[in-house]
């Protein structure tokens, strides 16, 4: 084991300017990797926040709405009953869900508690002050013209938002940022596996007298493959690490020092338990990166 350690040392220091760059570029490459996954839970939870198809939210009328469809108060029963069958019959309209006023108050108390701003807002709200809702789903969601069209006249009806029209951006960009970080991690991914063997072909070339000396001395192949998985193994860690820093701190200063803040509104944002089982998976994928490529590369290059 001394001896293993020994070779280690010195393997480390002939190839530190290799090892520091094969570092850099895994810890850039899982870096983007992390930032993908997490974009990637970022729209799930979106999607799930305000339904998969993302398409009409019909409010009803409050004692408080200014539409002037609300000018007798809130909705009646009488009125709802209307509305509902006016969607019920609606050809475009594929089906709808009812949520009560508890039910938004809950969804604003998601949306506004992740700012201290919004926590204060809420003090002053309760359920009563939602309005009742019906979120309706279409049979083509790009048609949603005739359906909005059809029960924004309608008494009863305080707003009608188009979610697919209001949240279609911001989906856009999360996937148009989620390929691209994974993208330029695959080719980062794959440059970091050529760093890989071409360390271990210049250190093999490098030790190649020792290590003729071990086979003679009837060193097993293990022995002899050994420090070089641990110097990889090092190297991944360390670029795991590095990452997880990095991930950290675009929790903090991005995700808990801006959106959540600033965008609170618009949807839930992802929260550190996100970002701890997203650093775990580019941990696990960093010791892959590490054991997997050199396992080979060492038979190939040490003849063991």
């Amino acid at each position: 084991m001394r001896s293993t350690l020994s070779e280690l040392g010195q393997s480390l220091s002939r190839n530190k300017s290799m090892t520091i760059s094969l570092v850099v570029t895994m810890t850039v490459s899982l870096l983007l990797a992390a930032l993908g996954l997490l974009i990637q839970s970022q729209a799930d939870r979106t999607e799930k926040y305000f339904g998969s198809k993302l398409q009409l939210q019909v409010n009803l009328c409050t004692k408080n709405s200014l539409s002037k469809n609300c000018i007798g108060g809130a909705a009646t029963d009488d009125q709802k009953q209307t509305i509902q069958a006016a969607l019920k019959e609606n050809p475009e309209v594929k089906s709808f869900d009812v949520r009560t006023p508890s039910d938004n108050f809950e969804q604003a108390r998601a949306v506004f508690g992740q700012s201290d701003n919004g926590r204060k807002q809420l003090e002053t709200l309760s359920p009563s002050s939602f309005p009742e809702s019906y979120m309706v789903t279409l049979k083509n969601a790009d048609k949603y013209e005739g359906v909005r069209s059809q029960v924004t006249g309608m008494d009863g009806v305080g707003t009608v938002n188009s979610l697919k029209e209001q949240l279609g951006p911001l989906f856009t960009a999360l996937d148009k940022f989620k390929y691209a970080a994974i993208a330029t991690s695959v080719l980062l991914i794959a440059a970091a596996i050529l760093q890989v063997s071409n360390t271990i072909r210049m250190t093999a070339y490098a030790r190649r007298r020792e290590i003729g000396i071990m086979r003679l001395v009837g060193a097993s192949s293990w022995h002899i493959q050994l420090p070089f998985v641990l110097e990889s193994l090092i190297a991944a860690l360390l670029s795991a690490a590095l990452a997880a820093a990095g991930l950290a701190a675009f929790m903090q200063f991005v995700v808990y020092g801006y959106l959540r803040n600033t965008l609170g509104r618009i949807t839930t944002w992802v929260g550190w338990e996100e970002a701890v089982l997203v650093a775990g998976l580019t941990t696990a994928l960093a010791v892959f990166l590490a054991l997997i490529p050199t396992l080979v590369m060492t038979r190939k290059y040490l003849d063991v």
